[in-house]
């Protein structure tokens, strides 16, 4: 990746009245992560000392009829929070109202009104996207979000919607940073330097000194996407990757025929073009160097002679230097011109 931020599996998770009638069961919103959300068939419990809040002890702008609960736990530096609702699809059937309401809260004694607290704005019924902003909240610490169906004297039913939530902000974000994606050559290894909380992981584990550490040395086989990976304790996983893209294997053919019947007039090196710095030398049984190139291909290619005259017939050594730093890309062995 090529910045420093939270990379999260971009599917959208369903939130339901089913699973998230109550604070007990607030369904987990996690940083950056885009949700589905219904409170189709919620039911309230407002009472005083119950979970959905009594309407006299003034907890909320509203008075709830049929809230879901979400929750999310704040960073270990906290700070500002928005949960955005939006794209509301409500159900517009006859005596049913239309808007949502909803409010981010704190609660000392979880599913005890009593003990609740505002902490965003308080959104009043409405019909469009909104946002509820909280300023300055503890780090490490959960706080809860109910978001209910509006209601009036002239409506038969409160509103049933559907809508997206969407959590973002300094007190909830989460870094982890796997590195910029990088390449190296065939067979050779790459020491990984990751950035993240110590429960970190990398994955896969197959070629990986050690997936549990910061900085693993990687020996892939092929180009292979790594993911440095943590989860939280209230079960969000986030991720970053690293591509290390591995070269084409070099392979130097041990035969020149430079006979100009199109087969083999030149010197054959396949994948050396993926190294314009590299050093090519060849020479003769007594060591004289007969060819050198700084890379290899095009008009940079030996086909058998020396300073325009045709060399003899036999072995001639080679020893090519990629250039790459790493001394395992060193290559040296023979070839023959057969004429």
């Amino acid at each position: 990746m090529k910045l420093i931020l939270t990379i999260v599996s971009f599917w959208c998770i369903s939130i339901y009245a089913q699973t998230s009638d109550n604070c007990s069961n607030a369904a987990v919103v996690c940083y950056g992560q885009s949700y589905f959300g219904s409170n189709e068939g919620a039911t309230s419990d407002v009472c005083p000392g119950c979970e959905d809040a009594s309407s006299a002890s003034g907890n909320f702008c509203f008075a709830p009829n049929n809230s879901i609960w979400l929750s999310f736990t704040t960073n270990d530096a906290g700070g500002d929070v928005d949960l955005t609702i939006s794209n509301l699809n409500c159900n517009s059937s006859a005596g049913y109202n239309t808007n949502l309401q909803a409010a981010i809260i704190s609660a000392s004694t979880p599913c005890d009104e009593s003990t609740y607290s505002l902490v965003s704005n308080c959104q009043a019924g409405t019909d469009s996207d909104f946002t509820l902003s909280a300023v300055g909240l503890a780090a490490n610490t959960t706080y809860y979000v109910m978001v209910d169906g509006d209601s009036t004297a002239a409506d038969t039913n409160p509103a049933e919607c559907g809508f997206n939530v969407l959590l973002t902000g300094t007190g909830v974000e989460q870094n982890i940073y796997a590195g910029e994606d990088t390449t190296i050559s065939y067979n050779s290894v790459v020491q990984l330097q990751g950035n993240g909380p110590t429960s970190s992981t990398w994955s896969p584990e197959s070629s990986l000194s050690d997936p549990s550490i910061p900085s693993p040395v990687a020996s892939p086989n092929g180009t292979t996407t790594y993911y440095y990976s943590y989860e939280t304790a209230d079960g969000c996983v986030y991720s970053d990757d690293i591509v290390v893209m591995v070269q084409a294997e070099l392979l130097v053919t041990n035969t020149l025929t430079p006979n100009d019947d199109g087969y083999n007039d030149t010197w054959i090196i396949r994948s050396i073009e993926n190294y314009p710095a590299a050093n090519i030398d060849v020479y003769d049984r007594w060591g004289q160097r007969v060819f050198h190139s700084v890379g290899y291909g095009g008009e940079k290619v030996w086909d058998g002679t020396l300073l325009g005259a045709r060399l003899p017939e036999g072995v001639y050594y080679y020893y090519i230097d990629l250039k790459t730093g790493n001394e395992e890309d060193v290559y040296a062995g023979y070839v023959t011109i057969v004429r």
